[in-house]
C-alpha cells in the first residue's frame, strides 16, 4: 500500500473546518480514514477541537464565572441564554456560548451572576458596565450570609458599651439594618 502525503490543501482545509465540521465529516470530504485525521489534528497541535469552535463551552463559562455547570444548563434550559449544540470530533455534542451573546444575556439577568467573582476581561469583550456590576456585588457580598455566633456575641459586646447599629455593621462588614433586625431576633428568644 503506497503511502499517501498531506497535502497543502488538506491542512488548510483541517485548519479552517476544524470545530466546525465533525472529524467524520472532514474524513469523508478529504477521502482519508478518522484515524488519519486525528493523527493529522495530534500532529499539528489542534487535538482540541472544542478550542477551536470560537465559542465558550458550558463547562469552560462556568469554571469562568466560579459556579457550577448545572446552573449554566439551567440558564440555558430555563433562562434564554443562547447556545449551539454541536459535535466536534465524534459524537459526543458540546453547549456553546458565544461570548457576545452571554454577555447580552447577562446585561439583561445581571441578577443571576456574581461578577464579583469574574475576573476583569476574562471573558471579552467585557462591557463597560460589568466593572459597575462587579463594584455592586461587592457591595453586596454579605447580603445573604449567616451570623456565626461570634459575630452575635461581638454585636451584643458593642451595644452594651453603647455602639450603634451603623458602626457595629461597619466592624462586621454589614449593614445598619441587618444588625437592628439581627438584634431584634436575638432580644426575642
Amino acid at each position: 500500500m503506497k503511502k499517501k502525503y498531506w497535502t497543502g490543501e488538506e491542512i488548510q482545509f483541517i485548519r479552517e473546518n476544524i470545530g466546525v465540521l465533525k472529524v467524520p465529516t472532514i474524513a469523508k470530504k478529504l477521502n482519508r480514514t478518522e484515524t488519519a485525521v486525528l493523527l493529522k489534528l495530534k500532529r499539528l497541535g489542534l487535538a482540541n477541537t472544542k478550542a477551536y469552535a470560537g465559542n465558550l463551552t458550558m463547562h469552560q463559562l462556568a469554571n469562568l464565572l466560579k459556579v457550577d455547570a448545572k446552573t449554566v444548563k439551567l440558564w440555558i434550559e430555563n433562562h434564554g441564554l443562547l447556545c449551539k449544540r454541536r459535535v466536534t470530533r465524534s459524537t459526543r455534542k458540546f453547549y456553546f456560548i458565544s461570548q457576545e451573546e452571554f454577555w447580552c444575556w447577562a446585561s439583561i439577568n445581571k441578577e443571576k451572576i456574581d461578577f464579583s467573582k469574574i475576573e476583569r476581561q476574562t471573558i471579552v469583550p467585557e462591557p463597560e458596565w460589568v466593572e459597575k456590576a462587579r463594584a455592586n456585588n461587592k457591595q453586596n457580598k454579605n447580603k445573604y450570609k449567616s451570623w456565626t455566633t461570634n459575630e452575635v456575641k461581638f454585636m451584643l459586646h458593642l451595644l452594651s458599651t453603647g455602639s450603634n447599629f451603623e458602626y457595629i455593621g461597619k466592624q462586621l462588614d454589614r449593614t445598619s439594618t441587618s444588625v437592628a433586625r439581627k438584634y431584634d431576633r436575638v432580644k426575642y428568644q
